[in-house]
């Protein structure tokens, strides 16, 4: 690099580090949420920062082993980046495969307030409830557990929602109240399926970034064809669900679960 692109390339790392670092603790600072997804793209953005803000001396000497180095910081954020493109395509490519018809739904559970469901599982349940009345022969299994600090289940405050505010008939709904966390909710809810005698081709509802891991969950549990009803993320929490869903993804790929 030459000196003017390096000054550019500064300038460019500083301006989208800022933004970035403003981007990633929203979540912390409207919701006081931190985690993987906060913490990891937070230091990302202080390091671009960092080295936009760096004016190295003007007689400065290369050190020896530094291009070496470089050369590893760069190959390391090429393979970030390609893997983090990959994530997203196969997020993306989840969430658009079209559910069979007469598909069950799954509205996979959130946070909870008292009775009402938060923002992000309400996305859920207005998408199943359109798929629902639009689809007037398929059936629902909203599953979700007791949270700590919860008094409903998140199932229970699912079905009320969804038969109270968006008109579905009760007999269409199933409670799956057990589960804990994704891999349950779809390993439970498709117990209830064949229970019931519900169709096995189902249709997950819940945000994009969320839907390519309950598809791989819902096949494990033996799902016969697997689609999105799919929402979006507020998006000052897109940045930190988009990161942590990444990492979750990566702890499926070499652990199993």
């Amino acid at each position: 690099m030459n000196g003017k692109t390096k000054k550019i390339g500064r300038a460019v790392a500083l301006v989208a580090g800022c933004a970035m670092l403003f981007w990633s603790l929203l979540p912390l600072i409207a919701n006081g949420i931190f985690g993987v997804g906060v913490a990891v793209p937070a230091v990302v953005s202080l390091g671009a920062i960092g080295w936009g803000l760096y004016r190295p001396p003007a007689d400065r000497r290369k050190k020896k082993g530094e291009k070496p180095m470089t050369v590893v910081l760069v190959v390391l954020l090429c393979v970030v980046a390609v893997a983090a493109c990959v994530f997203s395509a196969l997020m993306i490519a989840a969430a658009a495969k079209p559910p069979a018809e007469g598909a069950t739904v799954i509205v996979l559970g959130s946070k909870i307030y008292g009775d009402r469901p938060s923002r992000m599982l309400r996305s859920r349940l207005d998408a199943a409830a359109d798929w629902l009345l639009s689809h007037p022969d398929s059936h629902c299994v909203v599953s979700g557990g007791l949270g700590e600090g919860e008094t409903y289940t998140e199932a229970y405050v699912m079905k009320a929602y969804l038969v109270n505010d968006r008109g579905v008939s009760p007999e269409r709904i199933a409670c799956e109240e057990t589960s804990t966390d994704t891999r349950e909710n779809t390993a439970y809810s498709m117990e209830i399926i064949r229970e019931r005698g519900w169709s096995e081709n189902v249709a997950i509802a819940t945000q994009v970034f969320h839907q390519y891991r309950a598809a791989v969950d819902a096949r494990a549990a033996g799902a016969t064809h697997v689609g999105g009803v799919a929402c979006f993320s507020p998006p000052h929490l897109m940045l930190n669900y988009w990161v942590r869903e990444c990492a979750a993804i990566c702890r499926l790929w070499i652990l199993g679960y």
